[in-house]
């Protein structure tokens, strides 16, 4: 394949696959072609790359949206509680982290102590006897 000149079929067939599954090795292999294939292209082409970059965000966009559209799902019980799909449900969670900006969220904890603490300790603490050193010949 070094040297394998995309044709612009399989440009736009990449293009679309990127757009709608979001990672080049899913266009690549929708188009027919590897992914150093594509690679290449895009150093070719500054277009391609451009368009390929707008695909990816657009992909990554569409992803989110899927991950937040079943996470809802679940939260409103569109499904079963028997019916719960854990691997799913961590994938689409993962998927969010990922792509969406500030989906966690920031827990902050704030506090304050205004008294005073007393530690009253029941147990004596023991008292030690001096220990002599060993003496040494």
């Amino acid at each position: 394949m070094k040297g394998h000149k995309i044709t612009h079929d399989e440009k736009e067939a990449a293009l679309e696959a990127r757009r709608e599954l979001g990672t080049l090795k899913a266009a690549a292999l929708i188009a027919g072609v590897s992914v150093r294939t594509l690679n290449n292209e895009m150093k070719r082409s500054e277009v391609f790359k451009r368009r390929m970059q707008e695909a990816a965000e657009e992909g990554h966009s569409i992803m989110a949206d899927n991950a937040i559209q079943l996470l809802k799902d679940y939260a409103e019980g569109k499904y079963p509680k028997n019916e719960t799909d854990r691997n799913r449900l961590t994938a689409a969670i993962a998927i969010a982290n990922w792509v969406v900006p500030g989906f966690r969220g920031v827990t902050t904890i704030q506090g304050r102590v205004d008294h005073d603490i007393r530690v009253i300790s029941a147990v004596p603490r023991p008292e030690y006897g001096e220990i002599e050193a060993p003496k040494v010949k």
